[in-house]
């Protein structure tokens, strides 16, 4: 059976953390592919937690990467309109 706990948990601190980036020259959409293919390889050498043998990922981390991405392309913010130039 699968915990939806840390699913869900994972899920709302990844999509906040993604609405918090901005878009610059060094974290663009290329950059945010590399940063997801780099968490799905953590999640899996991370494992489940100790006594879930659902999957051989952290379903978790997963979920927060998933919300990362998630949260960054619907709801990231633009560049920064605050510059004194």
């Amino acid at each position: 059976m699968i915990s939806w706990g840390p699913i869900i948990i994972g899920l709302i601190f990844g999509l906040v953390v993604g609405v918090s980036f901005r878009k610059n020259e060094y974290f663009n959409n290329s950059s945010l592919l590399v940063i997801f293919i780099f968490l799905i390889i953590v999640s899996f050498l991370e494992g489940e937690f100790p006594f879930y043998e659902n999957s051989p990922i952290s379903l978790g981390f997963l979920a927060a990467s998933c919300g990362l991405v998630i949260g960054k392309l619907l709801f990231g913010r633009k560049e920064n309109s605050n510059k004194n130039s």
